[in-house]
């Protein structure tokens, strides 16, 4: 009887994995039309990369790439049946929610590049200075991210003087608006170019944080051709991880075949910002999580631009294969379930007690050994997140963090009209104790300041290792006088400590610039630029002491 059963169980397995293995293949033959976001450019470095190396043909694909234009938007055109896939950004989920057959296959970009630009000399530092200001903006549902922080803030869209894109960033530079919707990865360089000085509006710094360039088709390809959609998006994925692996490649590409009218410069300058918000080397590309579609759903409704999330289910796209009818599967796992009961009801009564002690023994070891695996996979992932924004000899955060920090805490001191003061620290003759000692002696001089900083800081002080022997900490709402004085403790303590190094006792000491907002600068960058000034002072000065961007 078991043997019977057995075999008949193999038989169901065999039919299931046949019937898996030719049921819905892709459509051969058939052109897909792809309608990118905007014109030919790095952004989309993945799709010409899936096209150029062959991995579309390898899937057995034919794909066109269609440029995008103002009169020819990705949501309308796959709505429409101009194109079966797209690029899109939040307003892929906006019109999702408002009852459109849209399906996110992948998202491309896990921060989005979408940001507000003004001219400094404009005056704008914060969401609230836009009010009664005039805005650029593409429309309501392209652009929810940035009503959403509007809504976050308190403010109503009929505050601000909100205009439809003219898509030229020429009515910025010549004041015929206040603030543009831009891109991190292209507007920037044009700026910078130009030596205009600039600020950036950016719906991270106000609790809106949205994914971005989302892979998406419609409902009705994903119902009609399952096996086509896993292959196209299998194939795109395969061409992001290229592009990033290869980016001068594409570079070249794009300037040969797609006419692309920017620099090399800034492709280059495009490719490297787009790597802050891919994250390749943390997050797998094309990564989706369900609850942060769920936030960024809940973030609409709470904003009111949508009234639920009744439609969020669905809408996140499952790669893993369904090939036949949804109902043969269950029916047929069913019936191996049933006969295994059976197989399992008639061992039960031949060999009870053996099988219970057998199975309390082997669910003993199975939570024994999940219980291990989770708290191996926490640690990795507490691992993870520490050093992406620590630094690995001193253990204080690093330069990534401290961007990230010091823009959010200008906000807030924007906001809140408190001041910001920045301290840049640098070891004296940091050279000579590495060639005197060795890099290990330096190291540990290394470690030593920073756990001084680290023991001296406030609850909010952020201690980060700038590079190299430099050292920066971020203090919030701290007048440059009071800091000033908390750089002389510092500097003082360092200067009397002696460091030791197995049977070698080392003394050094430190020089210290201070900058402070809004008195020195408004920006991260000034703050920054202005510490560095006064720390040159503070070496020019003799070394081993303290100096402040104002003289003061």
């Amino acid at each position: 009887m078991r043997a019977r059963a057995l075999r008949l169980m193999l038989g169901l397995l065999l039919l299931a994995g046949a019937l898996a293995a030719h049921a819905d293949p892709a459509a051969p033959g058939a052109v897909i039309d792809f309608q990118l976001r905007w014109h030919h450019q790095f952004q989309f470095a993945g799709y010409y990369a899936a096209l150029e190396k062959g991995f579309y043909r390898d899937e057995g694909l034919e794909v066109r790439l269609h440029a995008g234009a103002p009169g020819r938007q990705p949501v309308k055109e796959v709505l429409a049946g101009r194109a079966q896939y797209a690029e899109g950004n939040s307003e892929i989920l906006y019109q999702r929610l408002l009852g459109q057959p849209l399906v996110a296959l992948a998202a491309i970009f896990q921060h989005s590049p979408s940001v507000l630009i003004a001219r400094r000399d404009s005056g704008i530092t914060s969401a609230h200075d836009l009010i009664g200001k005039r805005v650029m903006l593409m429309d309501g549902s392209a652009d929810a991210d940035f009503l959403t922080m509007l809504l976050n803030e308190g403010i109503a869209p009929e505050q601000v003087r909100i205009l439809p894109s003219s898509y030229d960033f020429n009515d910025l530079l010549t004041g015929k608006v206040d603030a543009f919707n831009s891109y991190l990865t292209n507007e920037p360089f044009y700026l910078r170019q130009r030596n205009i000085e600039f600020t950036i509006i950016d719906p991270r710094s106000y609790r809106v944080d949205f994914y971005s360039d989302i892979l998406f088709t419609s409902e009705a390809e994903v119902r009609d051709n399952p096996a086509r959609v896993e292959a196209f998006r299998r194939a795109t994925l395969k061409g992001w991880r290229y592009a990033m692996e290869h980016p001068a490649e594409i570079i070249d590409l794009l300037i040969a075949k797609y006419g692309v009218a920017k620099s090399r410069e800034h492709l280059e300058f495009e490719a490297t910002a787009m790597r802050g918000l891919i994250l390749p080397d943390l997050i797998e590309i094309g990564h989706m999580n369900p609850g942060r579609w769920q936030h960024m759903a809940d973030a609409f409704i709470k904003a009111g631009v949508v009234k639920s999330d009744a439609r969020l289910d669905g809408f996140m796209f499952d790669p893993r294969p369904r090939r036949v009818p949804r109902w043969v599967v269950p029916v047929l796992l069913a019936a191996v379930a049933l006969i295994a009961l059976v197989s399992l009801v008639a061992v039960y009564f031949i060999r009870v007690n053996r099988r219970l002690v057998s199975a309390d023994d082997q669910l003993r070891a199975a939570n024994e050994t999940l219980v291990a695996n989770l708290a191996e996979i926490s640690a990795l992932h507490k691992q993870l997140q520490d050093q992406a924004v620590h630094d690995p000899l001193t253990g204080l955060y690093n330069r990534r963090y401290l961007d990230d920090v010091l823009e959010r805490e200008l906000a807030r001191a924007v906001r809140e009209g408190y001041p910001v003061s920045v301290a840049m620290i640098d070891l004296d003759h940091f050279k000579r104790v590495n060639d005197t000692y060795g890099h290990k002696a330096g190291d540990r001089v290394l470690q030593a300041l920073a756990q001084m900083l680290q023991a001296h800081a406030r609850e909010g002080d952020v201690p980060c290792r700038f590079g190299g022997e430099e050292f920066l900490l971020v203090l919030p709402r701290m007048t440059r006088e009071n800091a000033r004085r908390r750089a002389e403790q510092w500097r003082e303590a360092f200067a009397g400590q002696v460091t030791r190094h197995g049977e070698i006792e080392i003394h050094c000491t430190m020089s210290v610039g201070l900058a402070t907002y809004p008195g020195d600068a408004t920006s991260g960058e000034g703050l920054i630029a202005g510490a560095d000034r006064a720390l040159y002072k503070a070496k020019a000065g003799g070394r081993n002491r303290v100096e402040a961007a104002g003289g003061a």
